[in-house]
């Protein structure tokens, strides 16, 4: 995947209101491709894990970390968790 891409989509997520940080996750191996604001690289293996049971037959959850709520959408290579002020 290229870095500037990622970056880019990193980027796109942050914009939107009340994100407080982005994380995108290689769904096979748990390796962070990319961490921005409030997420940290090594949120990336317990993310994958919690996303097994988190998220439904349409790829879609929520978890908390670190008292705060992560909205996660899995996809067949990637997983995006968007951290969320509450």
């Amino acid at each position: 995947m290229d870095p500037s891409a990622i970056t880019r989509f990193l980027d796109g997520v942050m914009a939107s209101p009340s994100v407080s940080g982005a994380i995108l996750i290689n769904a096979q191996d748990g390796l962070c491709l990319g961490a921005t604001g409030k997420a940290r690289e090594d949120d990336a293996p317990q993310l994958l894990v919690a996303s097994r049971k988190a998220c439904d037959q349409d790829g879609v959850g929520c978890v908390q970390i670190r008292g705060g709520k992560v909205s996660l959408q899995l996809g067949e290579k990637v997983l995006v968790g968007v951290f969320k002020d509450v």
